[in-house]
């Protein structure tokens, strides 16, 4: 039989067997709160006579006490002893009474002001959470959707090869160097310097190889900024050399905010180049503001 305490809401798996004929009185484990409970499954605040009254326990193993007054071994019992059919009654209690009864709370109980407690932890939390990172999160949402000031704004600070003339290239030379692993590599070298009035970064270089009637052979862009040396041009692998000279670390610390008089280092390694190569050409194609 499944019964609900009407104070708390806890509800418990009660044995039938456990009630009187008329029903008995219980007492919620949860909230100490006594109700009757009718043969019948229903429960109502006021308990006929003569109720029994129960504990119910939801820890497995407890026995209901037995609190009504005609319980024997109570205090204040005033049973004849002498009478068979009491004594044949408290014989019954007494078997009943030592019965070991499990109580199963078939739901915890809806506590509705823990409810509202978690409830408000999260919505602080939501609430905290927008507040420290909302900008973070509006600005990724533009820069999904884009605006016309954004868009607008990032053209402004990104030049082209038309835009780019006061970058010069400073002490260029290429020269040959025998690898052990990949063979012969041209390389060109040099600076790259910021001639503008203002702050600027990440130059970017087109290097190419021509042909003896000017056409191009073999081209690279790439952003200033890292280097490598004699020792390591002659024993790094082709893929070695390409990470070590687009490294983003050393991109960020030498091409960016450079300001006005200061140049870039740069290297651009062609390794095995074709026989038919002739001359070379090097270009600034790129640089853009600093941001802010």
């Amino acid at each position: 039989m499944l019964i609900q305490c009407p104070n708390c809401d806890t509800k418990y798996n009660l044995d039938e067997a456990v009630l009187g004929p008329d029903g008995s009185k219980v007492r919620c484990i949860r909230c100490g709160h006594v109700f009757f409970v009718a043969p019948s499954g229903e429960v109502s605040a006021l308990a006929p006579e003569p109720p029994r009254e129960h504990d119910l326990d939801q820890d497995f193993g407890t026995d209901f006490d037995w609190l009504d007054d005609e319980a024997p071994g109570k205090a204040g019992d005033k049973e004849d002893p002498s009478s068979p059919d009491k004594g044949g009654e408290r014989s019954k209690a007494s078997s009943e009474r030592e019965i070991s009864l499990e109580i199963q709370a078939s739901e915890e109980p809806r506590n509705k002001i823990m409810t509202y407690v978690v409830l408000g932890l999260v919505a602080l939390t939501l609430a905290l959470a927008l507040v420290l990172y909302g900008q973070q999160a509006m600005d990724s949402v533009s820069s999904w959707f884009g605006s016309p000031d954004t868009t607008e704004a990032e053209e402004q600070r990104f030049l082209g090869p038309d835009e780019v003339q006061l970058i010069s290239l400073q002490n260029v030379r290429q020269y040959f160097v025998s690898n052990e692993k990949i063979g012969q590599l041209f390389v060109i070298e040099g600076k790259a310097r910021n001639d503008f009035p203002m702050p600027m970064e990440l130059f970017r270089i087109e290097a190419s190889l021509f042909d003896g009637d000017g056409q191009v052979v073999e081209s690279r862009d790439f952003l200033a900024g890292n280097t490598v040396s004699l020792f390591q041009l002659q024993i790094m692998t082709e893929q070695e050399l390409e990470a070590a000279l687009s490294a983003r670390v050393g991109i960020l610390t030498n091409n960016t905010n450079v300001r006005p008089g200061m140049d870039v280092q740069f290297m651009v390694v062609f390794p095995n180049p074709p026989e038919i190569v002739q001359e070379y050409g090097l270009r600034v194609i790129g640089a853009q503001h600093p941001p802010g």
